[in-house]
């Protein structure tokens, strides 16, 4: 499992990239859960600004 902090071009190109499992929004912050193609399963956690943080989980 590697943890990534990211911005939001990255963010933005990994959610276009993958298919969307599921995404929750909170005030503070989104949580994104998807499968990328080349990367696996992504946990994708983005802040008001549009950053945030990468997970990349092991299948």
């Amino acid at each position: 499992m590697r943890l990534l902090e990211a911005e939001a071009a990255l963010i933005s190109d990994l959610k276009d990239e993958s298919e969307l499992i599921g995404e929750m929004r909170l005030p503070a912050f989104t949580v994104v859960t998807a499968r990328h193609p080349t990367l696996g399963k992504l946990v994708i956690v983005i802040g008001p600004d549009g950053t945030g943080a990468v997970v990349e989980a092991n299948e």
